[in-house]
């Protein structure tokens, strides 16, 4: 069980606003680790288990849309 670090009002979405809880915590991304903090909401009947945020990813990575699950490939080879 990870600490709540706050609790804030959000908008998701489909824009309706909800109260949320966020965490800090460590992120592992391509073999380097990211301090962070994630807001947690459940996301069961979604298409993807967690998001990472445009904030998050500003100044840290560049996003290129045609392309899907990079950091698999790069395992995967590493483990070869």
């Amino acid at each position: 069980m990870m600490p709540v670090h706050e609790i804030r009002h959000v908008k998701s979405s489909n824009g309706a606003i909800q109260e949320r809880i966020f965490i800090k915590t460590t992120l592992r991304l391509f073999g380097h680790e990211y301090e962070t903090e994630l807001s947690l909401t459940d996301r069961k009947n979604m298409k993807y288990p967690m998001l990472i945020g445009r904030k998050f990813l500003e100044g840290r990575f560049i996003v290129d849309v045609a392309l899907t699950y990079q950091s698999s490939k790069k395992q995967k080879a590493q483990l070869s």
